[in-house]
């Protein structure tokens, strides 16, 4: 009975947008002060040129949806090279994809389509050997996500510049253990105002602003326990138009975030994460992960559990991505 109702919604992303590795994913969707991967280049581009390999590729894919009217999936590449111990340069791909199908007459039939292809490039400048920044661009191409209502067409596009910066800290020795102080910042998707104020497209990359830090608890060479905590906001309002006019689906309000990772013997990794979505409750959950190192690949597999009754697509689906030393491999 409730598929004969007529009300199917625009397809919107999550707050933010939705976290594009296991790794950052199993840690409560935390990624801009954590320790440099293969996936840096959507959290933190900045963290390039502190690692210890010269270029690697992540590959990220949310497996299959078991919902019987909707189907989401999403997949994500990365890659990194760093040009010197002082640059380094990023390119990331991101592919989104909704479908909603209708019971229509003894037969499913697809009403709704969306998809959206993000491409972005940054470059790395180590400033310090603990500090360095970095800038970049994003290009996003969306079709079907907006609405005939919103009176726009149905292809539209979007741009944004990002800007991030990390510390990476030396290692100290305390009494106990040594440790060592992560922090970082990203503000992304920044823009001018677009022509209109056409927040209704805006809202699908909407600037904000990340910023966190972290501490690294080294009790040997096996064991490191790494903490990190995160705040991420918007840097605009997406709850009216310039008209003072309130959008169908705006949003609104702040996450705070914490997540845990232990590793062990530097191969075997376990995870946990905590969401609080402020005014957004799609955006309070907590995550569970497990990640395993070899010689060229890094395996990484994470799940989101939802806190809310609001909808979240990727609540209960399995996250897997693979991170690759290509220096190794080649």
């Amino acid at each position: 009975m409730s598929a004969q109702q007529n009300n199917v919604t625009t397809v919107r992303d999550n707050f933010i947008s939705i976290a594009t590795d296991a790794r950052a994913a199993g840690k409560g969707d935390i990624g801009v002060a954590t320790s440099v991967d293969a996936f840096s280049q959507f959290w933190n581009p900045a963290k390039h040129v502190f690692s210890d390999k010269t270029c690697e590729i992540g590959i990220t894919q949310i497996l299959g949806n078991d919902q019987k009217f909707s189907e989401f999936s999403q997949s994500n590449l990365s890659f990194y090279n760093k040009l010197n111990t002082r640059s380094a340069y990023g390119l990331g791909f991101r592919g989104y994809a909704y479908k909603f199908n209708r019971f229509i007459a003894f037969r499913t039939t697809t009403i709704q389509r969306a998809l959206e292809l993000s491409i972005d490039g940054s470059y790395t400048l180590r400033l310090s050997n603990t500090l360095a920044m970095s800038v970049g661009g994003r290009f996003i191409l969306m079709e079907g996500k907006v609405s005939i209502l919103d009176d726009f067409s149905d292809v539209s596009n979007l741009y944004g510049i990002d800007i991030s910066g990390f510390y990476h800290g030396n290692e100290i020795a305390y009494k106990k253990f040594n440790g060592s102080w992560r922090a970082g910042f990203h503000f992304s998707n920044l823009r001018r105002r677009s022509l209109n104020d056409n927040k209704s497209i805006e809202i699908y990359a909407p600037s904000t602003v990340s910023i966190g830090t972290g501490f690294d608890f080294i009790f040997n060479q096996d064991k490191i326990l790494g903490i990190t905590t995160e705040y991420k906001t918007l840097l605009d309002s997406y709850v009216e138009n310039a008209n003072g006019e309130k959008l169908d689906f705006g949003i609104e309000g702040s996450v705070i975030a914490l997540g845990l990772e232990y590793t062990y013997e530097e191969k075997l990794i376990a995870r946990s994460g905590y969401s609080h979505g402020i005014n957004r409750l799609t955006d309070s959950f907590i995550t569970i992960g497990t990640g395993l190192k070899v010689k060229y690949v890094d395996l990484d597999v994470a799940c989101l559990l939802g806190l809310s009754e609001e909808e979240n697509p990727i609540r209960e689906k399995l996250r897997v991505s693979l991170g690759l030393n290509l220096e190794e491999i080649l």
